[in-house]
């Protein structure tokens, strides 16, 4: 029996579930400062606590008693303004304002939804996407790439590489626009400078003799591999951080998500039909 309440206890469902009800209480008891009627302002020593706080973090020690006053008025000035500019609707229809409300909202979602993960939990979150946590392939490789020229040409150069013996320069390059040598590249990195294509066909080749010729943007290629190394995914004790930096992300869109779904219910919503002017 209690193996089956810790199995439901640890449902990611129940937990957004708990937290949109968390929310719910906080947005109908919680107010700072403390309202006894439109003119009153009480500021409770919550919330000079909060001020005192701020300051010590900014300034590395405590106010004194003229700064502390200096704060206390400060904040109920704030607080007047800020009554006074939604009195007279300054509020209403400011792009800035409905949007750091909606960052507060979103904000105070992801505190609730704020946990730590156990190893096991991060394990599942790896084991269900792997590919989101591969490492990329590695390869190192040397290459004569072939400017205008032939396939004729370009096999007669990979004859004498295999060989050994010297390469013509008139169309052969071992170097120039290009690195005559890439070390420990990675897939990616081979990509954005070749593109998809010759990256396949290049991972495809077998290590330790001249071979080709592969096609690029750059020309053709003769090519020696000489180390690839497979891509993988690495053991969660290797990317901890990453994994739990993941999970975390992936728990707080899923629990704004529901949370939000809950409070859109509430409304009911029109979308009037729009059509979009003639440019």
């Amino acid at each position: 029996m209690f193996d089956s309440i810790r199995t439901v206890m640890r449902e990611p469902l129940l937990h957004f579930l708990l937290a949109g009800a968390g929310l719910f209480l906080l947005f109908n008891y919680v107010s700072e400062p403390k309202m006894t009627g439109d003119d009153q302002i009480i500021v409770t020593s919550g919330q000079i606590e909060h001020l005192v706080t701020l300051f010590v973090k900014t300034r590395v020690r405590p106010p004194s008693d003229a700064e502390l006053r200096g704060l206390i008025d400060n904040y109920i000035l704030e607080e007047v303004l800020y009554r006074e500019a939604t009195a007279i609707g300054l509020d209403q229809d400011d792009t800035i304002i409905r949007r750091r409300l909606k960052q507060k909202m979103e904000f105070l979602v992801d505190d609730f939804s704020a946990t730590e993960p156990t190893d096991e939990e991060l394990q599942q979150f790896l084991d269900a996407d792997p590919d989101r946590f591969q490492i990329d392939a590695r390869i190192s490789f040397e290459h004569v790439y072939l400017i205008d020229a032939s396939l004729e040409a370009a096999n007669a150069t990979l004859a004498a590489l295999q060989k050994d013996e010297a390469v013509k320069t008139d169309n052969a390059l071992a170097s120039g626009l290009l690195p005559g040598h890439f070390e420990d590249a990675s897939e990616t990195s081979i990509t954005s400078q070749f593109g998809g294509s010759f990256k396949d066909d290049l991972f495809a080749l077998e290590p330790g003799q001249w071979t080709g010729p592969v096609e690029s943007p750059f020309g053709l290629h003769l090519i020696r591999i000489d180390q690839i190394v497979e891509a993988r995914v690495p053991a969660l004790a290797e990317i901890r951080s990453v994994v739990k930096r993941d999970w975390l992300a992936d728990r707080r869109n899923k629990a704004r998500q529901v949370l939000f779904d809950e409070l859109r219910a509430k409304y009911t919503i029109t979308i009037e039909e729009y059509e979009a002017p003639d440019l």
